[in-house]
């Protein structure tokens, strides 16, 4: 899955670097590092977004659309398909959203942008992240990719799967052209949100054969996580 405007309504790193982005706005200071963002969301949690019940919860459309996110996430998951982040955002911020929305647990991992790939801003040189957010920091590992086609190819080869074992669910227009030919896509056209049809499409994907089983043998494939047919990024 891509993160902003696809699992997330409002796209979080520009509301939060204050770029500017249809959906939720987010006051000043303004954030662009990985601590940063993850301070600035404490802080946005207990005052601004205190009422809507978070930041995060605000950024994912509210209290209805998070379940039915969680309930397709559940449902995929349950089906043996194995769950990944694309994301040019920041992993850290991607892992503190996540765990406030209690859907960490559904994703194997998060591949994104990390400390200050793109720079701080005045707010990020002040602030001094605190030790029970550190554990949210993405790793260096997990920023070592330039594209989001290639790095679709590298995993599905890692799992052995097949073009039609592996979708890409994504907002953009260009990253569903360029993976076209390496697995299935899910275009999230609005670039608002997975909504209702997205959710279905999904677990059509996954429960009705349209994404088949990866091979069974292990002389066949590398080893991959058990239960898991299918791969959804």
């Amino acid at each position: 899955f891509d993160f902003d405007q696809t699992l997330s309504c409002t796209h979080v790193f520009y509301a939060l670097s204050g770029r500017g982005t249809r959906g939720v706005s987010v006051p000043p200071p303004y954030t662009v590092s990985e601590e940063g963002q993850l301070c600035r969301i404490e802080e946005l949690n207990k005052w601004t977004f205190k009422q809507d019940g978070g930041l995060s919860q605000a950024m994912f459309g509210g209290r209805k659309r998070v379940i039915e996110v969680q309930e397709t996430l559940q449902s995929l998951q349950t089906s043996g398909v194995e769950l990944i982040i694309c994301t040019k955002g920041l992993v850290g911020t991607i892992n503190k959203i996540l765990d406030d929305l209690d859907m960490a647990r559904y994703f194997s991992d998060v591949y994104g942008r990390t400390a200050d790939a793109y720079g701080q801003a005045p707010y990020d040189k002040t602030v001094a992240l605190p030790d029970h957010l550190r554990h949210f920091l993405g790793r260096p590992e997990q920023d070592r990719w330039r594209s989001k086609r290639n790095l679709v190819s590298e995993l599905m080869a890692e799992r052995g799967l097949h073009k039609e074992q592996a979708v890409l669910v994504e907002d953009d227009p260009e990253e569903i052209k360029s993976a076209k030919d390496v697995c299935l896509t899910v275009f999230v056209k609005e670039a608002a949100g997975l909504q209702t049809e997205h959710l279905t499409e999904l677990k059509n994907l996954a429960l009705h054969g349209y994404v088949s089983p990866a091979p069974a043998s292990r002389a066949e494939a590398p080893a991959r996580p058990e239960n898991r047919g299918c791969t959804i990024l």
